[in-house]
């Protein structure tokens, strides 16, 4: 078994924290007495990534949805937030305002404004963000809805994604 292989023993693919590749490979060294340590790690890392990463960044196929999310509060409340170590990206965000005074949102991604425009949503009706980017979220940067103005019980937010990674 060779040091690397040794270093991750006794933990299956699933509970390996891809941050310990780097550790683990910062003890690697480019001489030849190492070929059979950097093998291994390039095994383990190419496991790790068939069985978490199939699609190398993509979408995977047959993971995207759409959540209905009531407002609640007047902060910035979360409206998404993938599970675990799963990274998703947006597709599509909307807000509809059930109530009968206009209503305006903003959009953040673990509490930092997105520079897309406020969103107004007239009552009754329902709106969309403009992303002018793929927008990717993770376990510790969900998708947030702001109201700035209008009746928080009123707004319900949508999200369309698909997960690019678990």
């Amino acid at each position: 078994m060779t040091t690397i292989r040794d270093q991750l023993r006794n933990q299956s693919l699933g509970d390996v924290d891809p941050a310990s590749f780097s550790t683990v490979g910062s003890r690697v060294f480019p001489d030849r007495q190492a070929v059979a340590d950097t093998n291994a790690l390039t095994q383990i890392v190419d496991a790790w990534r068939s069985t978490h990463a199939v699609s190398y960044g993509g979408p995977i196929g047959g993971t995207d949805d759409v959540i209905t999310h009531a407002m609640q509060t007047d902060a910035v409340e979360a409206v998404y937030t993938p599970q675990n170590r799963q990274v998703a990206q947006v597709v599509a965000v909307q807000v509809a305002n059930g109530g009968g005074a206009p209503m305006a949102a903003t959009l953040h991604v673990g509490g930092v404004a997105m520079g897309v425009q406020q969103l107004t949503i007239n009552p009754s009706s329902t709106a969309g963000f403009l992303l002018q980017a793929p927008l990717v979220v993770g376990a510790n940067t969900p998708l947030q809805i702001k109201i700035e103005e209008g009746t928080v019980s009123d707004a319900t937010a949508k999200v369309a994604f698909v997960l690019v990674g678990v």
